[in-house]
């Protein structure tokens, strides 16, 4: 078994509701799930990016609970803080959001360069962030995500780190397990960001201000 497949929850477990709506509860706790392979990339150098992903789960899970029955889709969050005009307002819930799935796209990045075989997590972490990330930060913010790139594991260690079993990383079938765990997860998780990225745009909620 790999770390993916021995998942919680996950966001190929998600099922959307009706119109695309994704469960609030289901995707937050994915997103939760999918914080220890930051860990796993380094716990020193990979905190701030850690903290800012857990942080705006929480963010949006603090709107989550004030409503439980009327927030069941992420839709519904940021639809209501679209009328309620608050949105665009600091640490509102679809900020969060859009920083959240920003951070996800990254690390969805990592892993399809793993997956697609790219042997360096360096060179994996780099171009994912360069693609991503990168043209929502500053110079600052970009220094220090240099500086944990730099820091990356080898590509045995971060596999290693992601076997349950010790020793499991060096048999052919956990890389072939590792490919079919990320082939579910990567479209899923895809297919997701895609409806949000889409919600963002049509209300006009992307923002091109850097950190």
């Amino acid at each position: 078994p790999t770390f993916f497949s021995t998942m919680n929850t996950s966001f190929s477990d998600i099922e959307l509701l009706e119109d695309s709506g994704i469960p609030t509860e289901a995707f937050l706790a994915s997103c939760y799930a999918v914080v220890p392979v930051l860990d796993k990339l380094g716990p020193t150098v990979f905190a701030p990016v850690k903290m800012d992903l857990v942080g705006n789960i929480k963010k949006v899970n603090q709107k989550y609970i004030t409503n439980k029955a009327k927030f069941t889709t992420l839709q519904k969050i940021v639809l209501h803080e679209v009328e309620a005009d608050v949105a665009q307002v600091r640490n509102s819930a679809t900020e969060a959001l859009l920083w959240l799935k920003r951070g996800l796209k990254f690390l969805k990045g990592f892993l399809t360069e793993v997956k697609n075989g790219e042997k360096d997590i360096q060179t994996a972490l780099n171009n994912a962030y360069g693609k991503t990330l990168r043209q929502h930060h500053g110079w600052v913010v970009r220094g220090v995500f240099a500086l944990a790139l730099r820091a990356a594991p080898s590509y045995e260690d971060f596999v290693a780190a992601l076997t349950v079993k010790e020793g499991d990383h060096q048999k052919e079938a956990f890389s072939i397990g590792m490919q079919r765990d990320l082939s579910l997860y990567l479209p899923a998780m895809e297919k997701q960001l895609a409806i949000l990225d889409t919600l963002y745009e049509v209300h006009g909620l992307e923002s091109d201000e850097v950190v």
